[in-house]
C-alpha cells in the first residue's frame, strides 16, 4: 500500500465537488487502510532502528516513544471515524435532522482536536528526524524508515485537510 500511495498520489480529484459517500470511500480506501497497514510497519521498522542504531543516535528513542503514542492515538482516531463520524455523516445526508448535526458538530470538535494533537506529533517526528534526513552512518533500513516517515506525513496531511476542510466544511 505504501507503494500504492506513492504511485497514485499525483492524481487529483476535486474532492469538494463529490458527494460524502464517494468522499468518505475515497478516506477509507486512501487514508485509512494506508494507516493499518503503515503504522504497525513502520512501528517495526523504527522499532528494529532503536535496536540497531540506538546506542549512537539517542534521538531514536525519542523517535520511537512519539510514534508508538501517535500510532495508539491514530488507532483509536481511526475507530471513532468509522464507527460514529462516517455513519453520521451519511445519516446526515439522507435527512437533514437539526438534532443529528448538533450531535455531528461536537463529534466533529473533538476529532478536529485530534488531528491538531497528531499534526503537532508529526512537526517532532520531522524534527527528530532532522527533516527526515537518515545520518551519515545509516543503514539503507534508515533511510527507507525516513522515506515511509516522510510518506505518512504526506498522507496524513492529506487526510485531515479532507476531513477539516472538505467533509466538515458545512457542518461549521
Amino acid at each position: 500500500l505504501y507503494k500504492d500511495f506513492l504511485k497514485n498520489e499525483k492524481m487529483y480529484v476535486n474532492w469538494a465537488k463529490e458527494d460524502k459517500d464517494k468522499l468518505i470511500d475515497h478516506i477509507m480506501k486512501a487514508h485509512h487502510q494506508f494507516l493499518k497497514e503503515e503504522l504497525p510497519a513502520l512501528s517495526a521498522l523504527i522499532f528494529k532502528l532503536l535496536g540497531v542504531h540506538g546506542e549512537n543516535h539517542e534521538e531514536l528513542f525519542e523517535l520511537h516513544s512519539l510514534f508508538a503514542a501517535l500510532k495508539t492515538e491514530l488507532e483509536s482516531h481511526l475507530v471513532k471515524e468509522e464507527t460514529w463520524l462516517f455513519p453520521a455523516v451519511k445519516k446526515l445526508e439522507k435527512c437533514k435532522d437539526d438534532e443529528q448535526k448538533n450531535d455531528l458538530m461536537r463529534l466533529i470538535e473533538v476529532l478536529e482536536d485530534e488531528h491538531d494533537t497528531a499534526g503537532d506529533a508529526l512537526k517532532k517526528l520531522r524534527e527528530i528526524t532532522n527533516h527526515y534526513t537518515p545520518p551519515a552512518d545509516g543503514c539503507p533500513t534508515y533511510k527507507l524508515t525516513f522515506d515511509r516517515l516522510r510518506a505518512f506525513e504526506k498522507n496524513m496531511f492529506e487526510h485531515v485537510h479532507l476531513e477539516n476542510n472538505v467533509m466538515f466544511k458545512e457542518y461549521a
